[in-house]
């Protein structure tokens, strides 16, 4: 098997023993790895982890000591940062659709505002006059690996168009609204260096038009390979270019600015592995379905996105590869974590470890079928920790 699959056999049994399967493995090693090359492609940025990816506390504490901040979009990702340590400048909030209720809880916690809509614009700017604001553009230049993470472009909900910024600016003035930042994210999974470069000069156009800015935010969605045939982005280079266009504008528009960045999926996928045990194995006329005790409920990417995750299994069998449908327990055909794969058949009791699966793994993890969400296990070389145990029966159905 190919992929970032960075648990061996011996490591995924014994955790496997301790702590029972289904469960997530987390790398710490390579989470820094991440952080610190993030760090250096960007050298003065401010690097803001878009939480929605992986919220666990472990995760983001150690993102908060590799000297990050963090994208949230929700009071309670907001009320989660503040408890594991962030400060609040170090906080941007980004809400699609905010409620009255959703602005004035993040507003009492004293973080950045970033919002995309007119009528969100006014109802802040009538109840909190004075405040300062960042606006999300959405300047119809979006990409991404599949149309439900493209968040930029004609039909995205996300964004204030380049027609909307008079009337938002007039909204700001009438409430005493300060417009420090500008905003933009296109989308997950971006390979294409030139496509991001363009979204960002996009953006830089429109500085002059602000006078009192103090940061431009462009977005984060660098691509991460989950397939052989797919090459990690040269971030290195990418930070290059993204800072000499940043630079050159800053220098024409002739007071600082921050530049910010918000990756997500790039800081934390490659570190995270699903570990499942094969519970059932049935052959039909053209393949063989492996049965494990995990499936969409907890990786719903593939059910979803139609996403291709690197899979392997424990131990190697030396046996000829046949066509396998690796697939859960849950009561719906789309119950696939891995199509169509040419592969040794495992025995019932083996285990299989689905690869990156650190980003939107357990972060949209659900009860669907009444089934418990897994535990996480951080893994620090020798060392490992239980972050999240696996939930009870009454963790799911309270009484």
């Amino acid at each position: 098997m190919t992929g970032p699959i960075w648990l061996g056999p011996r490591r995924a049994a014994a955790l496997a023993e301790r702590f029972g399967t289904p469960f997530y493995a987390y790398s710490a090693r390579t989470l820094r790895a991440r952080c610190r090359s993030l760090a250096r492609a960007f050298p003065g940025a401010a690097v803001r982890y878009a939480m929605k990816a992986n919220a666990n506390p472990a995760v983001l504490d150690l993102e908060r000591r590799e000297g990050m901040g963090v994208d949230t979009v929700s009071p309670w990702e907001v009320r989660l940062a503040r408890e594991v340590g962030f400060r609040k400048r170090d906080i941007v909030y980004s809400g699609s659709m905010p409620s009255d209720d959703d602005l004035a809880a993040v507003h009492r916690e004293g973080v950045t505002v970033n919002l995309d809509a007119l009528t969100s614009l006014h109802r802040y700017g009538k109840r909190f006059p004075g405040a300062r604001v960042s606006l999300r553009l959405n300047l119809e230049i979006g990409g991404g690996h599949h149309p439900h993470v493209i968040t930029a472009g004609p039909d995205s909900k996300f964004g204030l168009s380049a027609d909307d910024l008079p009337e938002a600016r007039a909204i700001c003035a009438t409430h005493g609204l300060q417009i420090v930042g500008l905003h933009q994210h296109i989308g997950s999974g971006i390979f294409e260096a030139s496509l991001f470069l363009d979204a960002l000069d996009a953006l830089l156009a429109c500085l002059g038009d602000f006078p009192a800015l103090e940061f431009v935010d462009v977005g984060g969605g660098f691509g991460v390979p989950y397939r052989d045939d797919e090459r990690p982005v040269d971030l290195d280079a990418w930070g290059k270019a993204v800072t000499a266009r940043f630079d050159a504008a800053v220098a024409s528009y002739g007071r600082p600015l921050t530049l910010v960045l918000e990756p997500g999926r790039y800081v934390v996928c490659e570190a995270g592995l699903l570990v499942a045990r094969v519970t059932t194995l049935k052959r039909t006329r053209d393949r063989v379905f492996v049965g494990t005790d995990s499936g969409m409920h907890h990786l719903i990417r593939p059910a979803l996105y139609q996403s291709w995750h690197p899979v392997a299994t424990w131990p190697r069998r030396d046996v000829k590869p046949e066509r396998c449908f690796v697939v859960g327990p849950i009561c719906e055909s789309g119950d696939v974590l891995a199509e169509d794969r040419l592969m040794p058949v495992p025995e019932e009791g083996d285990l299989v470890v689905v690869g990156n699966a650190g980003a939107y793994g357990f972060a949209m993890a659900s009860h669907y079928n009444l089934r418990a969400l897994p535990a996480e296990v951080m893994v620090d070389g020798d060392e490992w920790t239980l972050i999240r145990r696996r939930e009870r029966y009454r963790d799911v159905i309270p009484r």
